[in-house]
């Protein structure tokens, strides 16, 4: 055999016979050991959620046919509200699968030890087909970074990360209630209301942050009683969403709507956030509004329904500026 072609064959199984070895005593046969699930459902299929945290409760569902989800009334005698979806985002995919952090034991000899009797927090997921699913979560471990939890019907003692359980518990004593948009208020330049041919617009002074009604001589306003109406500006609340496309803006006064809001605010440049405040409902208890489309948000074509309650302050704005005494 040729001498070269010889060399070139050991130097091949030299290299197969050690990459052999290098796998055969770095590759293990057990296989890798992954975080179990607490339990697994498809997003998709949630259509109901309850919630209770230390004594806070709030329920969340949506019809089947529907993406919209609401927040039942949280008293008797108050109203079903959308949720905000900037804020609900991704909640059923959190609650679809939550990877646990590992397996404590088989059995729990002590559920109080653990916060889990009673538990700190109750939670029913509810699917399409009508099966539940219940686990409770208890305080969180000695090092704070998770937080113990069983699945009810289950006697194995589980851990999950304290960020996953803190976001599952806010659900509970801060639901995300619906909101025509949300905006930072110390972003806010300009507020300006068209209602009629009149205009009302409210301007920030350089330097100070003090609001002033503008005009040929600009009047100071209230700084306690305007910060609390920019608050009221800058998170809207809505109480229904009426329709996802508006049919036809005339019927509900949004063609020429009797008074428009303006907001300037500073982000990347001058962007402008418009909502528009029609007519009143049939049942005399709330306005339809609408956010403009081209925004500063994305497009918004929604008609929805906002109570007096809520709407009436925002439009005593355009007429009635609280001004510094």
């Amino acid at each position: 055999m040729n001498l070269r072609l010889s060399i070139l064959l050991v130097v091949v199984l030299v290299i197969f016979g050690g990459t052999f070895l290098v796998l055969r005593f770095t590759d293990s046969n057990e296989p890798k050991s992954t975080s179990p699930w607490l339990y697994r459902i498809d997003e998709g299929d949630i259509i109901g959620l309850e919630l209770v945290y230390q004594g806070n409760s709030v329920t969340y569902y949506r019809s089947p046919a529907s993406l919209d989800w609401y927040i039942a009334g949280l008293s008797e005698g108050t109203a079903d509200t959308p949720v905000f979806q900037e804020r609900w985002g991704g909640t059923p995919l959190l609650l679809s699968g939550p990877r646990v952090t590992r397996p404590l034991a088989d059995i729990i000899e002590t559920p109080a030890e653990f916060g889990l009797e009673p538990p700190e927090t109750e939670v029913t997921v509810h699917d399409r087909y009508g099966n539940k699913i219940k686990f409770h979560m208890g305080i969180p471990t000695p090092d704070k970074e998770n937080q113990y939890a069983r699945l009810v019907g289950d006697d194995t003692l589980f851990t999950v990360p304290i960020e996953w359980a803190q976001v599952v518990n806010n659900l509970a004593i801060d639901p995300p209630f619906g909101r025509l948009f949300r905006i930072d208020p110390r972003s806010a330049l300009i507020v300006q209301f068209f209602h009629g041919e009149e205009q009302t617009r409210y301007v920030i002074e350089d330097g100070t942050g003090r609001w002033f009604l503008d005009g040929e001589t600009p009047q100071l306003l209230d700084a306690s009683a305007w910060a609390e109406s920019l608050m009221m500006i800058s998170s809207p609340r809505l109480d229904q969403i009426l329709a996802h496309n508006i049919d036809d803006p005339t019927k509900y006064g949004l063609t020429e709507p009797d008074v428009t809001v303006v907001v300037i605010v500073r982000r990347d440049g001058e962007h402008a956030i418009e909502f528009h405040i029609g007519d009143q409902t049939p049942d005399g208890k709330s306005r339809y509004v609408s956010v403009a489309q081209g925004s500063l948000l994305s497009e918004d074509p929604n008609l929805y329904a906002v109570l007096n309650s809520r709407i009436d302050p925002i439009l005593a704005l355009a007429t009635d500026p609280v001004l510094a005494e």
